[in-house]
């Protein structure tokens, strides 16, 4: 992906359908898409344009497979995609299985989800509005994400006003999260020094500490103990058993102090009974960690393994042990923000509900091992 001075802005949505749908002389949201160009383009900071605006009229009702291409690899490599949904899916792929908005919405939203915001355009009792085939499939794939990054918007202003916001809101999410990855891995200066400057023990304390905290960033959680915490994911209470690896996984000496702590879950069982299920172990790491590394830990192979910004997540699919490892706690700033960074995903993934359904799972094979 070629490096922009600009910040790369992708308005995805049908073309030639007007908005509002029933509104007499309603313009083409095509029209609409070129005057949020225009104006978006014309914005500068100290006399800079900061935002390049990618629409491609031409190729959203080309129908070719280079035109598909070219939208994908669109979605891909855009800073921000702002997705204005109609529930109108698109033209189709070859196999006829997917319209083109909901692949460019797809595309983007696998790759960097925390890059894609939807305006809520949607009007279903409106005369006119596709359903049934690819339109359904992509409406039904929005209620499922449950998430709008607006409210409904009924007429162009609101849907100007919509879009100027959301291009605001991003801006600001973005460059917060560029300080705080840059802040990470820096261990020479400062607060990391001071940390890579303690004994295992010390070290260890202070990494379990940084690590609570991120875990009741927002008052979700509560501590339980100086090693445990409640959180709630999803609206339920979910136990977090805290841990540390205060050097690199390959120093065995860092990585015993941990060793497999799944193993002692069954001692836990007393913390779960008023809560909906746990625990899930959240492991502070001192350096990076690995996919092997994060197999290893869990004791055998066959498990998902997901590599996020914060680390490694990890599922045993039959028992229900999970495992997050954030990595590159070097201070206490880095540990909470990697903490901060896994809620995050956990949202932006849309894995909170499986999250609580295998901690649930979790407590009921504590309980079985417990002999409760």
């Amino acid at each position: 992906m070629a490096t922009s001075s600009k910040i790369k802005i992708m308005i995805s949505s049908r073309c030639n359908d007007p908005f509002p749908v029933a509104a007499k002389g309603a313009k083409r949201l095509s029209d609409i898409r070129a005057q949020l160009k225009a104006e978006i383009e014309a914005v500068e900071i100290f006399g800079q344009p900061v935002y390049e605006v990618w629409i491609n009229e031409k190729a959203a009702e080309d129908g070719s497979q280079q035109a598909w291409d070219h939208c994908m690899e669109q979605a891909r490599d855009c800073d921000v995609l702002i997705a204005l949904f109609n529930g109108n899916a698109g033209w189709p792929d070859k196999a006829g299985t997917i319209g083109i908005c909901h692949a460019e919405f797809e595309k983007a939203y696998t790759s960097v989800p925390g890059k894609v915001f939807l305006v809520n355009i949607h009007e279903p009792k409106a005369k006119g509005v596709p359903s049934g085939g690819i339109h359904t499939s992509f409406q039904e794939y929005i209620q499922r994400l449950r998430r709008f990054d607006t409210r409904a918007t009924s007429s162009e202003a609101q849907l100007l006003e919509a879009v100027r916001r959301t291009i605001s809101q991003a801006t600001v999410k973005m460059v917060q999260r560029g300080v705080r990855d840059a802040s990470r891995g820096t261990s020479y200066v400062g607060p990391a020094l001071d940390w890579s400057r303690l004994n295992y023990a010390a070290r260890v304390a202070r990494m379990q500490s940084a690590a609570l905290a991120g875990l009741n960033h927002d008052s979700a959680s509560a501590a339980i103990d100086g090693h445990r915490a409640q959180r709630r994911i999803d609206g339920k209470p979910i136990l977090f058993a805290v841990s540390a690896v205060p050097d690199a996984m390959s120093v065995a000496a860092a990585r015993e102090i941990v060793g497999q702590p799944h193993l002692l879950d069954h001692a836990l069982y007393d913390n779960l009974k008023k809560l909906h299920g746990g625990p899930v172990h959240l492991i502070a790491c001192h350096k990076t960690v690995t996919e092997a590394q994060a197999r290893t830990m869990l004791g055998f192979p066959d498990a998902t393994v997901v590599s996020g910004p914060f680390g490694i997540y990890v599922v045993d699919p039959v028992q229900s042990i999970q495992l997050v490892l954030v990595a590159q706690c070097r201070d206490e700033t880095s540990t909470r923000l990697g903490v901060q960074r896994f809620l995050e995903w956990l949202d932006e993934s849309e894995q909170a509900a499986a999250l609580v359904r295998h901690a649930a799972k979790r407590k009921t094979v504590i309980g079985a091992l417990a002999g409760k």
